[in-house]
């Protein structure tokens, strides 16, 4: 009796550890969880290394593949969606600015931010993503936010991933994403003070109202 307990505990283990997070990795999945943690609220890859005991080349090369799949699954979309940003002309020119200037401060505070000539604007395109929760976090500071970053950013990878392996299931991570954004949305709609009087309210709900299928 022992040993068929202990067989089916061996076996519920393997059943319950869910989606393979990383491909051919040595990295354990909740050193990696660490990582994706520190990446998600933006921290350094210093920072990260010294909190995960990992060395930087490694976090270095781990944020590298964070970027490019969270570009390659649309979750970090570039704002000027591959045009010329020189003669682009934005339908919100009041956006605009205001991602540029995120976009800028954190690769002032950040080093070594700044994309090689030859790659997509994975950091731009990030910080296009950051931005959202940089409005969220405007309105309400609040260590839901934070989690909730984290969160979406497991979501993608359970579904499309892992990472270090060709991105899969995009439709469905298209999905994910546009639930998504309809979660930030209705954050706002609930909690964010800024967005109280019924004119922005209604504008939120219309927002919410568009269907993530229709093309």
């Amino acid at each position: 009796m022992g040993k068929m307990v202990g067989a089916v505990s061996s076996n519920s283990k393997r059943k319950t550890r869910g989606a393979q997070l990383q491909r051919a990795s040595k990295i354990s999945d909740y050193r990696f969880r660490k990582v994706l943690e520190r990446f998600a609220h933006d921290d350094s890859a210093t920072d990260a290394a010294r909190a995960t005991g990992l060395s930087i080349n490694t976090v270095h090369a781990l944020y590298r593949k964070l970027r490019v799949f969270f570009f390659e699954v649309g979750l970090f979309m570039d704002f000027y969606a591959g045009h010329d940003p020189e003669t682009f002309e934005s339908e919100n020119p009041a956006l605009e600015k205001a991602l540029l200037d995120f976009h800028f401060e954190r690769v002032a505070a950040r080093r070594g931010l700044k994309s090689p000539s030859t790659d997509p604007p994975y950091h731009f395109a990030e910080s296009c993503w950051r931005y959202d929760f940089k409005v969220l976090m405007d309105e309400r500071p609040s260590d839901a936010v934070r989690a909730m970053m984290l969160a979406h950013l497991l979501e993608l990878i359970r579904l499309c991933g892992p990472i270090g392996a060709p991105a899969r299931n995009r439709e469905v991570g298209a999905l994910a994403i546009a639930r998504q954004i309809d979660q930030r949305i209705l954050w706002l709609e609930r909690n964010a003070p800024g967005f109280a009087n019924d004119a922005t309210r209604e504008g939120l709900r219309e927002a919410r109202a568009i269907d993530p299928k229709s093309p």
